[in-house]
């Protein structure tokens, strides 16, 4: 049996998609500390580097239990900080890791997801951008999408293989009362799994011309999409 962990709040025709390629899910519920949108987002609590995960404190508990209760050889470690709602202190954790590259803005890195880096040997992409697990859709170990200029300079530079897409997405971010006034990000609706790539909701709602659709296929991945739904922002999810 293998494990995502996911945002509680996706739909059940998602869940019930993820559970039907194999996987047993983990869901986060909301953290009252952070802004609603992202308050059970996967990239604000967790990291994950190789093998090992790095939880915020307040997720650690019940993802530890949930390790244990189904004898995972997954190694877990507590985060060192909290998080909180003011920036930068809801970016502790969300490092995007392409490859053997990790991209964050290291001033504010949990110290514990840091060391665990160096000790693996990852090498450090330092950027001006806090939010760069929610900005950068990895499509493999040597490509991504992004929609931020700064950090299409930054991957092209470091010999990432780059989607730039210079239109604003309409990805939703989840609120109580339905979507926020706020948009999500293309690292948030989008993830990998195995061979396929996750898409949370229908990729033409986003994707008018083919561009992204193309790039994935070109890399020799599936696309798992959710016909006639809006494109929304999870937070993506950790496989364990």
């Amino acid at each position: 049996m293998k494990y995502l962990i996911i945002d509680k709040r996706m739909r059940q025709i998602e869940k019930d998609k993820l559970k039907q390629l194999g996987y047993k899910l983990i869901e986060l519920e909301q953290n009252t500390n952070i802004y609603e949108e992202i308050s059970s987002h996967v990239d604000i609590h967790v990291c994950k580097i190789g093998s090992k995960l790095i939880v915020e404190k307040s997720k650690y508990p019940k993802i530890k239990d949930c390790i244990r209760e189904w004898n995972n050889s997954i190694r877990i470690e507590i985060g060192q900080d909290f998080i909180s709602q003011n920036y930068p202190q809801d970016i502790k954790y969300n490092v995007c890791i392409i490859g053997n590259k990790a991209i964050h803005n290291f001033e504010y890195t949990d110290r514990k997801i840091k060391e665990e880096l160096i000790k693996q040997n990852y090498e450090l992409i330092n950027t001006n951008q806090g939010y760069t697990n929610c900005s950068i859709a990895v499509i493999d170990d040597n490509s991504a999408i992004v929609t931020d200029k700064g950090l299409y300079k930054i991957l092209e530079k470091h010999k990432i293989d780059v989607l730039y897409l210079k239109e604003n997405l309409d990805i939703k971010l989840l609120t109580k009362s339905g979507y926020s006034t706020r948009n999500g990000f293309i690292g948030g609706a989008i993830a990998k799994i195995d061979n396929n790539i996750i898409i949370f909701g229908d990729l033409n709602k986003i994707d008018k011309q083919s561009k992204i659709r193309d790039f994935i296929m070109s890399k020799d991945l599936n696309i798992i999409e959710f016909k006639n739904l809006d494109i929304i922002d999870y937070g993506g999810i950790v496989e364990i």
